[in-house]
């Protein structure tokens, strides 16, 4: 089995959207409650996720699919979730990323991605959109023949606003950075543990504030 495939069962815990929780200072990364995690190498085949996040004020728990072609040259992923504020109420958000590995070091051993994402969510006519993009960087480490490890960094800057029927804010945006850890336990099943942190959006303005951590299961559904 290669090392590719050992290291990046857990290649991803999709955090996608901004959603509204009461008002624009409560808006989070992209999605509310989740952290914006990217590893540097895409998992060839089918990837399902489970994830939990918490945040400023929120927390969420959201599904994902991710897939890669035979010589995972990128990957798709997508997900949907329902992100509960601390004051109360929940709602449900969704979107989707492309990540690009580029280029890889040290015997596969270090890689290097781009990736960037959308996400949308609309509650009683209000639209919140979030784009991340940015860079990931990353480390990876067979454990005996069938597991794996994997450390990673994610630079990113987010782009959010916010649309409704009588209502149009200023574009917010702050300048993040995410890290994580992704452990293969089994054959097709991963861990992953992730921390966002970085410059909180100015006030009156949508976007990321506050840290933000995750932790999330994945599953190779198929191999290639």
């Amino acid at each position: 089995m290669s090392r590719n495939r050992l290291t990046s069962r857990a290649a991803f815990v999709t955090a996608f959207l901004t959603a509204t929780l009461g008002t624009a200072g409560s808006c989070l990364a992209q999605m509310p409650a989740t952290p914006v995690l990217q590893n540097a190498w895409a998992n060839a085949g089918i990837t399902l996720a489970a994830d939990y996040g918490n945040g400023q004020r929120a927390s969420a728990i959201a599904g994902a699919l991710a897939w890669a072609p035979t010589q995972s040259r990128f990957q798709l992923s997508a997900g949907a979730g329902v992100v509960r504020a601390d004051s109360g109420g929940s709602q449900g958000a969704y979107g989707a990323r492309l990540s690009i590995p580029v280029k890889s070091f040290a015997s596969g051993s270090l890689g290097t991605a781009i990736f960037g994402g959308v996400g949308v969510t609309s509650k009683r006519g209000v639209t919140m959109s979030s784009f991340p993009v940015g860079v990931a960087l990353g480390y990876r480490h067979a454990l005996g023949a069938t597991r794996g490890i994997s450390v990673y960094v994610a630079p990113f800057y987010t782009i959010a606003r916010i649309k409704g029927d009588s209502l149009s804010e200023p574009k917010g945006g702050a300048l993040r950075a995410s890290a994580g850890l992704d452990v293969t336990v089994a054959p097709q099943v991963g861990v992953t543990v992730g921390y966002e942190m970085g410059a909180d959006a100015k006030n009156g303005t949508p976007g990321p504030r506050g840290g933000v951590f995750g932790v999330g299961i994945s599953y190779a559904l198929h191999r290639q």
